[in-house]
């Protein structure tokens, strides 16, 4: 861990002093107790995000891709020649020239063959787009040809569905003619056994109809003694009762009226000579209900002639749609059986014969195109032996050799002039496993020589070990102002090795070690606090902390030997808890 000298200084001052003050006497000893009671002034900072960087060192060697043979690839008289030994070139200029004339006699035959080709090609195409025409005209005619037969299977397929729908209407009027006659007979059935009912209970009925009648006369005698003078009622109420025989209803022999009422209810239920009434006339009904029903009954065996003869009718009708609809079921089959296959069966040749006109043309014209192709192949071979006739530089450089004369044959494949390219320079050097890792293509190195300092970009790094020393190779290349530097010289390097971005950092004199364990003193309530953490990555200033402190703690920044968990101490200058304090790296007095 580094600590400023100052710093290490007075430590070890302080170690001397308390040794030299254990020597002496008594009044030593309190002036010793007298000093540890002192506080300790401290600086406190919370635990901030911040990037750390790992930088190292390295030795690399400036190096260039090696000199450049410049062959002939034509045999052939040297006509001319441009450049000596020592001249610099520049990447395209011409070098040297060989006699050209029968690459240009070669070049004369194989245009005149691809003038010859494009014409064929033309009139294939042409083929090729007469054929298409027809093809479209036939397929427009295939096509009309399918559509009007799926119009011709459209309108079967309705005419099918319209007989379906008549044979279901044909079926449901069948159905409802039979539901309507058989509803018929239940009515005459029901009104049959009414009348048999209703003979039965005629002459009941007519019985109970008189009785209600004498009845209604008794209540209206006994009421009709309520206009009667009042020493006359009771003489003529004891009349009735006895004619007839009604002492034994205990009936009024004063009140007429509470009489009749009560003779009206004891023998009908009624209240109110006005129920009897309908009491009356319900009977009467019912007495001669019966020729009602019998009148109701023939106009039922009316209704159930005409209900027969429609339920006939219905019964024509279903198997009429029945017929129909199989008549357009056959004709819908035999549409599609035959007339509709034979449609299709036709189009699908038609179709067939014009794809294979335009199959035929396009090959042809394939076949042609082949032919062009082949010729402007031959075209080109023709340009690059003119081509072959014009030696050019491949590269920028020195020339520094010089195999050829004019008037002298250049043999194909021998070296004619040797140049020393103006390559991009690089920097070879190797890394141990562990910076390899984290080195990425593009990342930028410094590159320092003889006090100088360049920049460089790393190129190359395959990850693969040497052999010969088990380290791996890595490449890069110098940026423009490199070019001062010389092949083959050692320069240093600088780049990083390691990096954390935004993680949690305090100044790397606030972390102490013991038996390599990391811990800090935090500042709480007055005193100092042992906090353990564990570190990672540092810079020359601050280090990473991985684990054991919150952004909320306050650090202890000062350095100082006597720290001592539980420690009184004070924040220097006596600033508020919340504040930040400027890091001291000397113990105050």
């Amino acid at each position: 861990m580094k600590k400023s000298y100052s710093a290490k200084c007075l430590l070890i001052l302080a170690f001397a002093a308390a040794l030299l003050a254990g020597c002496n006497g008594k009044g030593s000893k309190e002036s010793q107790d007298e000093q540890e009671t002192k506080k300790i002034s401290v600086s406190v900072e919370n635990p901030v995000r911040s990037d750390i960087e790992i930088t190292g060192d390295f030795i690399g060697t400036v190096s260039a891709d090696s000199t450049v043979n410049i062959v002939s690839k034509l045999s052939g008289d040297v006509t001319n020649t441009y450049f000596e030994v020592g001249d610099h070139v520049n990447a395209g200029d011409l070098m040297f020239t060989i006699d050209d004339t029968s690459a240009r006699i070669s070049m004369k035959q194989a245009q005149a063959a691809l003038d010859s080709s494009r014409a064929s090609l033309g009139s294939a195409q042409a083929g090729l787009d007469a054929a298409k025409v027809s093809n479209l005209y036939t397929t427009a005619q295939v096509t009309q040809q399918w559509g009007t037969a799926a119009t011709n299977e459209m309108q079967l397929a309705n005419a099918v569905n319209s007989a379906k729908y008549g044979l279901m209407n044909a079926n449901e009027n069948n159905d409802a003619a039979s539901v309507q006659l058989d509803y018929i007979r239940d009515q005459i059935s029901d009104i049959d056994d009414q009348i048999d009912d209703l003979e039965n209970n005629k002459s009941n009925m007519e019985k109970y109809a008189k009785s209600l009648s004498q009845t209604k006369s008794i209540y209206t005698q006994i009421s009709a003694c309520a206009g009667l003078p009042l020493g006359e009622v009771t003489t003529a109420l004891n009349q009735i009762y006895t004619a007839y025989d009604l002492a034994k209803l205990d009936l009024s022999i004063t009140d007429p009226e509470a009489a009749a009422k009560r003779y009206l209810q004891l023998n009908t239920g009624a209240s109110t000579v006005q129920e009897l009434d309908s009491m009356i006339s319900g009977a009467n009904s019912a007495a001669s209900a019966i020729d009602s029903l019998e009148s109701a009954k023939d106009q039922l065996l009316v209704s159930k002639a005409q209900a027969e003869v429609a339920k006939v009718a219905a019964s024509t009708g279903v198997c009429q749609a029945q017929e129909a609809e199989a008549l357009a079921q056959r004709m819908l089959d035999d549409y599609r059986n035959y007339t509709l296959a034979t449609i299709i069966t036709g189009g699908n040749a038609q179709l067939a014969g014009a794809n294979s006109q335009v199959a035929s043309a396009e090959a042809g014209v394939k076949q042609v195109q082949a032919g062009v192709t082949q010729a402007e192949t031959g075209v080109e071979a023709a340009q690059l032996q003119l081509d072959y006739a014009n030696v050019k530089a491949p590269v920028s450089g020195i020339v520094t050799s010089k195999y050829i004369t004019v008037n002298n044959m250049a043999a194909a494949g021998s070296p004619a002039y040797t140049i020393m390219a103006d390559d991009t320079q690089y920097v070879d050097f190797y890394v141990s496993e562990a910076v390899m890792e984290r080195l990425m293509i593009g990342q930028e190195i410094t590159v320092t020589r003889n006090g100088g300092t360049y920049k460089a970009q790393i190129t190359e790094n395959a990850g693969v070990a040497d052999v010969t020393n088990g380290l791996f190779f890595v490449k890069a290349q110098l940026l423009p102002g490199g070019d001062r530097l010389i092949n083959g010289t050692k320069v240093k390097l600088t780049l990083a090795t390691d990096s954390r971005s935004s993680v949690m950092t305090v100044p790397i004199d606030s972390v102490y070690y013991l038996n390599d364990a990391a811990y800090v003193y935090l500042y709480s309530n007055g005193k100092a606090a042992k906090a353990d953490v564990v570190t990672g990555i540092s810079d020359s200033d601050r280090i990473e902390i991985t684990d054991g402190l919150s952004e909320q703690d306050r650090v202890i920044t000062t350095w100082a030997s006597q720290l001592r968990d539980g420690m009184e101490v004070e924040i220097e200058g006596g600033p508020s808890a919340g504040d930040k304090i400027e890091v001291l790296n000397e113990i105050p007095d």
